[in-house]
């Protein structure tokens, strides 16, 4: 077992053994994830303390630019949030296609603690993405009424024209995979953000 699959399963005991056989804390694998990121993405404290106390690299991002505080602010691992930005972690990091951050993940998905949380800790609540859209703009396409309602109430802006928070095909035709650069990381980064940490690993 290698130091990322151990660290995305959660495994602390397998962690500690291998970086005590010297294993590179900061190593990434072919999709340039580490250790860390592995360990934020699924949701394991322990494993996401030690890694920080061993060195690891708070802001090592994978291929497509995500950070470990990215991957923790889209699954709503506050108690990881704030242990990256404790230790460093770039509450403005941004993803190489679309330029989304870690305030845009926490919105879209609802997770109001971690949006408190980066809040407090520097993220600019209006910045947008490659196609305008702020943290505010993404609550509301994905009916996150709550997270919505936190967004407004801190000075976000990006509310679309219209009542109701659904959007129609029409509405998200502007964000069709015809408008993504001609780069393959486009398909990259759109096929990653359905994953689920340990999917792939490199052979041992």
């Amino acid at each position: 077992m290698n130091l990322m699959r151990a660290s995305a399963k959660g495994d602390l005991t397998s962690v500690k053994r291998l970086l005590k056989e010297g294993a590179d804390v900061n190593a990434a694998d072919t999709h340039g994830r580490t250790a860390l990121l592995e360990a934020s993405w699924a949701g394991h404290l322990d494993v996401v303390k030690l890694l920080i106390e061993k060195g690891a690299d708070v802001n090592a991002a994978d291929i497509t630019g995500y950070s470990p505080l990215m991957r923790a602010s889209e699954e709503g691992h506050s108690d990881i949030a704030s242990a990256l930005i404790k230790a460093g972690a770039e509450t403005n990091a941004r993803g190489k296609v679309r330029g989304t951050t870690p305030l845009m993940l926490a919105a879209e998905n609802g997770h109001v603690k971690v949006i408190d949380l980066l809040l407090a800790n520097g993220a600019k609540v209006n910045a947008v993405d490659q196609y305008e859209e702020t943290a505010l703009a993404r609550a509301y396409r994905t009916n996150q009424t709550k997270a919505a309602e936190l967004l407004e109430s801190k000075g976000g802006r990006g509310k679309p024209e219209r009542s109701s928070f659904s959007y129609s095909d029409k509405d998200l035709k502007p964000y069709t995979k015809a408008t993504l650069p001609q780069w393959s990381a486009a398909a990259v980064e759109s096929n990653f953000e359905d994953e689920e940490p340990s999917d792939t690993f490199d052979e041992e």
